[in-house]
C-alpha cells in the first residue's frame, strides 16, 4: 500500500500542470482570446469603413469578436464544466457554430503571449477540456 501511494505521489508531482501552472495557463489563453477579439474587431472596422457590400463579413467577424472576448471571460473566470457551458451560450446567443468557437479556442491556444513551457501546456489542455465538453 505504501508503495502505491509513493506511484500516486510521484504521477500528480511529474503527471501534468500544477495549480499555479493552471492559473497561468488560463490567463495565458484568455489573453490569446482577448488579442484574437481585438484583431477581429480590428477586421469588422476595416470591413465597415471600406465598403458598404461586405455586411455579411462585418457581422461575422463581429460575432467572432464578441465570442473570442466571451470565451476569455469564461476561462479566466470560471472553472471545469462551466467554461464550456458559458462559451456555449454565448456561442449561441452570438449564432456562432460550436465548431467554430472550438476552432477559436484552439488557434488562441497555439499563439499564446508567453514563453512559458508549463503555461503552455496547461492552455493546451484547458483547451482541449473545454472542447471535449463543447463536443
Amino acid at each position: 500500500m505504501a508503495m502505491e501511494d509513493a506511484a500516486a505521489d510521484l504521477a500528480a508531482e511529474f503527471g501534468g500542470p500544477g495549480p499555479e501552472d493552471l492559473a497561468n495557463g488560463a490567463a495565458a489563453l484568455a489573453a490569446g482570446l482577448l488579442a484574437q477579439a481585438h484583431s477581429l474587431a480590428g477586421t469588422a472596422a476595416a470591413l465597415e469603413t471600406s465598403d458598404t457590400g461586405h455586411q455579411g463579413a462585418i457581422e461575422a467577424a463581429a460575432a467572432r469578436a464578441a465570442l473570442a472576448q466571451a470565451m476569455a471571460q469564461a476561462v479566466s473566470g470560471a472553472v471545469g464544466p462551466a467554461r464550456a457551458e458559458l462559451i456555449r451560450a454565448a456561442a449561441q446567443s452570438l449564432d456562432v457554430s460550436l465548431g467554430g468557437a472550438v476552432t477559436q479556442l484552439r488557434a488562441a491556444a497555439l499563439a499564446l503571449p508567453t514563453d512559458d513551457a508549463a503555461a503552455r501546456i496547461a492552455a493546451a489542455q484547458i483547451a482541449g477540456e473545454i472542447a471535449a465538453a463543447l463536443g
